[in-house]
């Protein structure tokens, strides 16, 4: 693997020789259709006719149609209206089209705000402003706010009312209807949505829906055979995307696809800076896929500079996945045939870079680095087979081989290489994260539905080296069936919930009362509790709040080694100590002098914890490569919005 610099991207041009790249010409013959099944849990969008604009014979194609597949329908409402926004700050042109499918979920505020819910397509049109760092701050910051829908100044194509956004049938009647109505001689798609890679992308929280891997790839297929054209550049604004899995699923149908390795990072891809220097890229001369793909993978690991996130971005040429396909098949075959210990394939996934990072959900924790599982596997001095050996570095040439551009920025993707595989240590026991069930649910992820799955003996190396929890081994020993500890483990998820629920309104009620300490106040009762009991409440959900800090804070320090989060977790569990000591003065007359004092700090403690996340923010905007000659209010503004946009990714 080629060595970069810290904040560049292997393997890609620089932005002078991008724009002067030389038109390619595309190839748009239709390819093999896989016959898998599409996602049949939602019926698709009722409102489908071409619009009048586009209805015309004859319509002249275009040099690129950007089709945006913008998900909303979940936490990222606001960021979906806001890269709308900002996208109308780029705007389609004679030699460009931009055009949008919007989701956005019901907030009870819209009966206000007169905001709209549901989803529109819209044909994006400039606004008239120039596209400025500044801007670009300002949209950021004003995104969270109420009333955003009613500030879009481009055209609604369609309304298609309540439309699934989780469901591929939705995602497959907005391209096939995308290519016909805006026709241009090369196709960019991009879809912006919750993704937790293999195990399901696109959430839709309104339908609780998602795609699979199957789901999306049968998708452009039927797009592809429909309309003769695949799909040149996909570029996934979303997490865990860029798998061995699903490149291999898409490669008959799509050039090029671009997206992250690990969790997005901040606010997601700056879309509307890519689009604008896309547009600008242009202008003079028409780009080709492949300069464009890599043109993406350069902007995105630009912006991500001054994150405080780690971020992966790479490009992938989807032509090279066969031989991709066949280097891991043969690997994993020599896993077998050496017969190596299920114990050392576990030690080895668990040593390859995952990217879970801060985040509790393990779903990132299974995507694994490709590339250095078979680096592990070269140069563990345990394994001694010269064909494993061959079988390792032949895997590393084919992933290698196929990025067309990555980087890897940030302190928890050290060894992130471009490319990821499904590798859970625990695969075939996977159990359900709330109650009841899921019909559908399934011990496998349905991962042995996937084309990488039944094309290679991977899932065989899995399954063999597979070790459930010592829980329900115990539990499987005195006869509890599967389906028996599915319903245990979904009735202690239900219970947890119903135990942490009066926690967090006891957490509630020790603010209170702390700040009635602060003010020299006597304690309140609240709800149906007296004064005295409301205290003691108060102290246990205090008591949660510190030891859920702590648990972070453990996690931060002995896993990530990670200064910055430990730091922010010193302060929540300083808060909740303040919180517990000034509840307590109001029974424990020793603690009485120390009250207010404590009221204080545990009402300041978030204030002075939000100013050192936006400080540390500004340092490496200041530092970074993006915006870092720009005004100090842009700086401040657009550190503030990273640090309250990446407290809510995080949470989310």
């Amino acid at each position: 693997m080629s060595s970069i610099g810290p904040n560049m991207p292997r393997n890609f041009l620089d932005a002078a020789a991008l724009r002067r790249a030389a038109e390619a010409p595309a190839g748009t013959a239709a390819g093999s259709v896989r016959a898998e099944e599409t996602d049949g849990a939602a019926k698709p969008p009722k409102k489908s006719p071409a619009p009048p604009e586009a209805a015309a014979p004859g319509k002249a194609e275009k040099e690129w149609t950007v089709l945006l597949y913008l998900n909303g329908n979940n936490a990222l409402a606001n960021q979906a209206i806001s890269t709308l926004k900002q996208m109308e700050f780029v705007g389609s042109d004679q030699k460009m089209d931009f055009v949008a499918q919007v989701g956005r979920a019901k907030s009870p505020l819209d009966r206000f705000s007169k905001d709209w819910s549901g989803v529109r397509r819209y044909h994006i049109q400039h606004n008239g402003k120039e596209f400025t760092p500044a801007e670009m701050v300002k949209g950021a910051l004003l995104g969270f706010l109420p009333g955003q829908t009613r500030k879009i100044q481009s055209p609604v194509v369609q309304d298609l009312g309540q439309a699934d956004m989780g469901s591929a049938r939705t995602l497959e009647e907005f391209l096939e209807w995308g290519i016909q109505a805006y026709p241009a001689k090369r196709y960019m798609v991009v879809m912006m949505g919750p993704s937790t890679g293999v195990s399901g992308m696109m959430k839709d929280d309104t339908t609780g829906h998602q795609m699979k891997v199957p789901d999306l790839g049968q998708a452009l297929a039927n797009v592809h055979e429909k309309t003769g054209r695949k799909i040149d550049l996909l570029n996934l604004d979303g997490s865990a995307t860029n798998t061995m899995e699903l490149a291999y699923q898409i490669q008959d149908h799509v050039g090029y696809m671009v997206g992250s390795q690990g969790i997005q990072s901040g606010s997601g891809m700056p879309l509307a800076m890519m689009a604008n220097e896309m547009k600008k890229a242009n202008t003079d001369q028409a780009q080709d896929a492949l300069t464009m793909a890599r043109y993406m993978t350069l902007m995105n690991s630009m912006a991500a500079t001054a994150s405080q996130f780690s971020s992966t971005i790479s490009a992938i040429d989807l032509e090279k996945m066969d031989g991709v396909k066949k280097a891991w098949d043969d690997l994993s075959k020599e896993l077998l045939a050496a017969d190596v210990p299920p114990a050392k394939i576990r030690e080895l996934l668990d040593q390859t870079q995952d990217f879970q990072g801060r985040s509790k959900n393990q779903a990132y924790q299974n995507s694994r680095d490709a590339f250095h599982f078979a680096q592990l596997v070269q140069a563990d001095p345990q394994l001694s087979s010269p064909q494993l050996k061959a079988a390792a570095q032949a895997a590393m040439d084919a992933i290698e081989g196929a990025l067309v551009g990555d980087a890897a920025l940030g302190k928890y993707d050290k060894n992130a290489h471009g490319m990821s595989v499904f590798g859970p240590t625990h695969y075939g026991f996977f159990r359900p994260d709330g109650t009841p069930v899921p019909k559908d649910f399934s011990h496998e992820a349905h991962y042995d539905k996937t084309a990488f799955a039944e094309d290679t003996s991977w899932d065989e190396v899995l399954t063999r080296s597979a070790r459930d929890s010592g829980f329900n081994r115990a539990a499987r020993s005195l006869g509890l069936s599967e389906t028996a500890l599915d319903r245990i483990h979904a009735n202690v998820s239900q219970h947890k919930s119903k135990l942490t629920t009066p926690l967090r309104l006891g957490s509630m009620i020790g603010w209170t009362n702390a700040m009635n300490a602060w003010g020299g106040r006597p304690a309140t009762g609240m709800l149906f509790l007296k004064p005295e009991t409301a205290v003691y409440a108060g102290v246990a959900g205090a008591g949660w709040d510190a030891a859920q800090a702590l648990d972070s804070l453990v996690y931060s320090a002995r896993e990530l080694k990670d200064r910055q989060a430990v730091v922010n977790h010193a302060f929540d569990v300083a808060k909740a100590g303040m919180k517990a000591t000034a509840n307590l003065s109001h029974v424990i007359p020793a603690l009485a002098p120390f009250g207010a004092t404590a009221g204080a700090l545990m009402f300041l403690s978030p204030w002075i914890q939000n100013g050192y996340g936006i400080f540390e923010q500004y340092q490496q905007i200041r530092d970074g490569i993006e915006l870092s000659d720009q005004p100090l209010a842009s700086r401040l503004g657009l550190a503030t919005a990273r640090h309250f946009g990446g407290q809510k990714l995080w949470d989310e």
